[in-house]
Protein backbone atom coordinates (compact mmCIF):
# COMPACT_ATOMS: atom_id res chain seq x y z
CA UNK A 1 0.00 0.00 0.00
CA UNK A 2 2.86 2.34 1.04
CA UNK A 3 4.12 1.74 -2.70
CA UNK A 4 0.60 2.91 -4.00
CA UNK A 5 0.12 5.75 -2.00
CA UNK A 6 3.64 7.40 -3.07
CA UNK A 7 2.44 6.36 -6.69
CA UNK A 8 -1.13 8.00 -6.36
CA UNK A 9 -0.08 11.24 -4.68
CA UNK A 10 2.84 12.40 -6.77
CA UNK A 11 0.29 11.66 -10.21
CA UNK A 12 2.01 8.43 -11.37
CA UNK A 13 -0.59 5.83 -11.07
CA UNK A 14 -2.48 6.57 -14.56
CA UNK A 15 0.83 6.30 -16.27
CA UNK A 16 1.89 2.89 -14.05
CA UNK A 17 -1.61 1.58 -15.38
CA UNK A 18 -1.47 2.83 -19.01
CA UNK A 19 1.75 0.68 -19.02
CA UNK A 20 1.03 -2.12 -17.32
CA UNK A 21 -1.67 -2.29 -19.39
CA UNK A 22 0.61 -2.09 -22.59
CA UNK A 23 3.00 -4.92 -21.32
CA UNK A 24 -0.04 -7.30 -20.60
CA UNK A 25 -1.28 -6.79 -23.88
CA UNK A 26 2.66 -7.01 -26.03
CA UNK A 27 2.43 -10.18 -23.65
CA UNK A 28 -0.97 -12.41 -23.70
CA UNK A 29 -3.15 -9.81 -26.39
CA UNK A 30 -5.87 -7.43 -26.38
CA UNK A 31 -8.17 -9.85 -25.02
CA UNK A 32 -6.02 -11.23 -22.11
CA UNK A 33 -6.92 -7.16 -20.41
CA UNK A 34 -8.61 -7.07 -17.46
CA UNK A 35 -8.19 -4.16 -14.37
CA UNK A 36 -7.46 -6.79 -11.96
CA UNK A 37 -3.94 -8.00 -14.12
CA UNK A 38 -3.33 -4.49 -14.65
CA UNK A 39 -3.72 -3.70 -10.89
CA UNK A 40 -1.60 -6.92 -10.17
CA UNK A 41 1.04 -6.11 -13.00
CA UNK A 42 1.37 -2.67 -11.54
CA UNK A 43 1.77 -3.11 -7.82
CA UNK A 44 -1.31 -2.26 -6.60
CA UNK A 45 -5.03 -3.04 -5.23
CA UNK A 46 -7.61 -4.16 -7.53
CA UNK A 47 -9.18 -1.07 -6.90
CA UNK A 48 -6.83 1.28 -7.27
CA UNK A 49 -7.17 1.58 -11.19
CA UNK A 50 -11.22 2.73 -10.56
CA UNK A 51 -9.43 6.35 -9.47
CA UNK A 52 -8.55 6.95 -13.12
CA UNK A 53 -10.56 4.46 -15.10
CA UNK A 54 -14.47 3.67 -14.80
CA UNK A 55 -13.60 0.21 -16.50
CA UNK A 56 -11.33 -1.83 -18.80
CA UNK A 57 -12.76 -0.16 -22.29
CA UNK A 58 -11.96 3.21 -20.46
CA UNK A 59 -8.25 2.25 -19.80
CA UNK A 60 -8.13 0.97 -23.76
CA UNK A 61 -9.55 4.20 -24.97
CA UNK A 62 -6.78 5.78 -22.92
CA UNK A 63 -4.46 3.52 -24.49
CA UNK A 64 -5.53 4.05 -28.02
CA UNK A 65 -5.98 7.61 -27.97
CA UNK A 66 -2.48 8.09 -26.30
CA UNK A 67 -1.24 5.95 -29.37
CA UNK A 68 -3.07 8.12 -31.63
CA UNK A 69 -1.77 11.20 -30.33
CA UNK A 70 1.70 9.85 -30.51
CA UNK A 71 1.49 8.62 -34.61
CA UNK A 72 0.16 12.57 -35.10
CA UNK A 73 2.72 13.78 -33.56
CA UNK A 74 5.43 12.29 -35.31
CA UNK A 75 3.77 12.53 -38.88
CA UNK A 76 3.40 16.56 -38.12
CA UNK A 77 7.20 16.51 -37.17
CA UNK A 78 7.98 14.48 -40.25
CA UNK A 79 5.99 16.92 -42.65
CA UNK A 80 8.18 20.12 -40.85
CA UNK A 81 10.98 18.57 -42.64
CA UNK A 82 9.22 18.41 -46.21
CA UNK A 83 7.52 21.85 -46.04
CA UNK A 84 7.90 22.37 -50.02
CA UNK A 85 7.36 18.50 -51.15
CA UNK A 86 3.99 17.84 -50.73
CA UNK A 87 4.79 14.39 -52.40
CA UNK A 88 7.22 13.31 -49.73
CA UNK A 89 4.77 14.32 -46.93
CA UNK A 90 2.28 11.49 -48.61
CA UNK A 91 4.98 9.29 -48.67
CA UNK A 92 6.05 10.26 -44.79
CA UNK A 93 2.22 9.72 -43.34
CA UNK A 94 2.29 6.17 -44.64
CA UNK A 95 5.84 6.04 -43.07
CA UNK A 96 4.96 7.12 -39.63
CA UNK A 97 2.37 4.44 -39.77
CA UNK A 98 4.71 1.60 -40.28
CA UNK A 99 7.26 2.82 -38.18
CA UNK A 100 5.18 3.80 -35.21
CA UNK A 101 3.50 0.25 -35.51
CA UNK A 102 6.39 -1.47 -35.61
CA UNK A 103 8.05 1.04 -32.60
CA UNK A 104 4.82 0.63 -30.66
CA UNK A 105 2.86 -2.67 -31.28
CA UNK A 106 0.59 -2.76 -27.90
CA UNK A 107 -0.52 0.42 -28.92
CA UNK A 108 -0.97 0.01 -31.93
CA UNK A 109 -3.20 -3.39 -31.66
CA UNK A 110 -5.38 -1.72 -29.27
CA UNK A 111 -5.87 1.69 -31.68
CA UNK A 112 -6.73 -0.74 -34.46
CA UNK A 113 -8.74 -3.88 -32.25
CA UNK A 114 -12.37 -4.52 -32.84
CA UNK A 115 -12.73 -3.60 -29.09
CA UNK A 116 -16.27 -1.40 -27.94
CA UNK A 117 -13.78 0.96 -26.73
CA UNK A 118 -12.72 1.81 -30.71
CA UNK A 119 -16.18 3.63 -30.55
CA UNK A 120 -16.51 6.14 -27.99
CA UNK A 121 -16.54 9.44 -29.35
CA UNK A 122 -12.69 10.60 -27.41
CA UNK A 123 -11.18 7.71 -30.00
CA UNK A 124 -12.85 8.15 -32.71
CA UNK A 125 -12.35 12.02 -32.69
CA UNK A 126 -8.33 11.23 -32.10
CA UNK A 127 -8.74 8.71 -35.09
CA UNK A 128 -10.41 11.03 -37.27
CA UNK A 129 -7.81 13.86 -37.06
CA UNK A 130 -4.93 10.72 -37.59
CA UNK A 131 -6.84 10.10 -40.71
CA UNK A 132 -7.59 13.47 -42.01
CA UNK A 133 -3.41 14.07 -41.72
CA UNK A 134 -3.26 11.53 -44.54
CA UNK A 135 -6.63 13.31 -46.30
CA UNK A 136 -5.20 16.47 -46.58
CA UNK A 137 -1.67 15.32 -47.51
CA UNK A 138 -3.36 14.11 -50.76
CA UNK A 139 -5.48 16.45 -51.52
CA UNK A 140 -2.78 19.11 -51.23
CA UNK A 141 -1.02 16.61 -53.63
CA UNK A 142 -4.02 16.73 -56.37
CA UNK A 143 -4.00 20.34 -55.91
CA UNK A 144 -0.42 20.12 -57.18
CA UNK A 145 -1.04 17.50 -60.15
CA UNK A 146 1.14 15.39 -58.02
CA UNK A 147 -1.77 12.78 -57.88
CA UNK A 148 -4.86 11.54 -59.92
CA UNK A 149 -7.79 13.81 -59.76
CA UNK A 150 -10.05 11.08 -58.29
CA UNK A 151 -11.89 10.84 -54.91
CA UNK A 152 -9.62 12.36 -52.30
CA UNK A 153 -11.76 10.25 -49.37
CA UNK A 154 -10.67 6.65 -51.65
CA UNK A 155 -7.37 7.51 -52.30
CA UNK A 156 -6.79 8.02 -48.91
CA UNK A 157 -8.84 4.84 -47.58
CA UNK A 158 -6.32 2.78 -50.19
CA UNK A 159 -3.78 4.05 -49.07
CA UNK A 160 -4.26 3.57 -45.02
CA UNK A 161 -5.52 0.24 -46.10
CA UNK A 162 -2.42 -0.73 -47.78
CA UNK A 163 0.08 0.36 -45.02
CA UNK A 164 -2.39 -0.73 -42.20
CA UNK A 165 -1.77 -3.89 -43.63
CA UNK A 166 2.00 -3.69 -44.41
CA UNK A 167 2.01 -2.39 -40.25
CA UNK A 168 0.13 -5.54 -39.69
CA UNK A 169 2.41 -8.11 -40.92
CA UNK A 170 5.17 -6.42 -39.49
CA UNK A 171 3.92 -6.48 -36.03
CA UNK A 172 2.28 -10.14 -36.21
CA UNK A 173 6.20 -11.28 -37.26
CA UNK A 174 5.30 -12.07 -40.84
CA UNK A 175 7.93 -9.09 -42.65
CA UNK A 176 11.54 -9.45 -41.07
CA UNK A 177 13.38 -7.36 -42.92
CA UNK A 178 16.10 -5.58 -41.10
CA UNK A 179 17.33 -3.17 -43.49
CA UNK A 180 13.89 -1.68 -43.49
CA UNK A 181 14.00 -1.81 -47.51
CA UNK A 182 10.20 -3.30 -48.03
CA UNK A 183 8.39 -0.26 -46.56
CA UNK A 184 10.21 1.94 -48.83
CA UNK A 185 9.52 -0.56 -52.16
CA UNK A 186 5.48 -0.34 -50.39
CA UNK A 187 5.15 3.27 -50.30
CA UNK A 188 6.92 3.91 -53.80
CA UNK A 189 4.44 1.41 -55.39
CA UNK A 190 1.45 2.83 -53.52
CA UNK A 191 2.63 6.87 -54.44
CA UNK A 192 3.62 6.07 -58.11
CA UNK A 193 -0.03 3.97 -58.80
CA UNK A 194 -1.77 7.26 -57.36
CA UNK A 195 0.43 9.65 -59.27
CA UNK A 196 -1.12 11.60 -62.82
CA UNK A 197 -0.22 9.64 -65.21
CA UNK A 198 1.65 12.32 -67.10
CA UNK A 199 3.61 12.73 -63.45
CA UNK A 200 7.33 11.40 -64.25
Amino acid sequence: MKKESLSYHHGNLRRALIDAALEIIGEHGVKALSIREVAKKAGVSHAAPYRHFKDKDDLLSAVAIEGFDMVIQDTLERFERYRDNPLERFRQSGLAYIDFAAAHPSHYRVMFSSCEQNVTDGVDRHSREAFMILYTSIAECQGKKLVRTQDTFELAMAAWSLVHGYAMLVIDGFIKDPSDRLKYVITDALYRGLRETNTP
